[in-house]
């Protein structure tokens, strides 16, 4: 199908005016394209409150899922919009995920069951170690830097929310004077996991 002229005219009985053929005039496109919205970043209470509601809604702890041993962490992508993506993330005994950022985006993450235990780094350059219990999360901004383990002898469930959808995670090594990027992994990677 052809776009119409400027003198075309139709007869099709929906295109005919009162008196006789109606003009149908060429196809203009916009002068320019909307633009696409803006991303939204939620906040982190939200992102908290999002990982609570998919965490005692529907995510199923490993230990009921009868799956026997973990040996690596098991992963699954729930939701995915322009605006935040939601993780489920099995943490075998002694799983650990070394010091990583979000690439820019703000998190949360949720304990389904067992427990994990988030390391950070303070001012003076220390590593600092806190647990975080089944029932219980924490969130953070876009700055975030932390590793996180799971030091109990169960797999332990979790799910982590970011907002906007991550693009990249940078890993660092914590040296005398502060943290070194590693490496840096992208979404974009067929091997990409939060």
């Amino acid at each position: 199908m052809s776009l119409t002229g400027e003198r075309q005219t139709s007869q099709h009985p929906a295109g005919s005016g009162l008196h006789g053929p109606a003009p149908v005039h060429p196809y203009a496109r916009p002068a320019s394209p909307k633009a696409a919205p803006a991303t939204i970043r939620l906040d982190e209470d939200s992102l908290l409150s999002l990982g609570r509601l998919f965490g005692s809604s529907c995510v199923t702890p490993w230990s009921e899922r009868g799956h026997g041993a973990l040996d690596a962490r098991d992963y699954e992508l729930l939701e995915l919009s322009d605006h935040f993506e939601v993780w489920v993330i099995h943490w075998p005994s002694d799983g650990l995920l070394q010091l990583h950022d979000h690439g820019g985006s703000s998190g949360a993450l949720y304990v389904v069951s067992g427990s994990l235990d988030e390391g950070t780094v303070s001012a003076a350059n220390t590593h600092e170690r806190r647990s975080i219990g089944a029932g219980q999360g924490t969130s953070f901004g876009p700055r975030h830097v932390h590793d996180v383990v799971n030091p109990g002898p169960d797999v332990a469930t979790s799910v982590h929310v970011y907002s906007p959808p991550m693009e990249k995670m940078t890993f660092f090594t914590l040296r005398a004077g502060g943290l070194v990027p590693d490496h840096t992994e992208y979404r974009a990677d067929p091997t990409w996991a939060p």
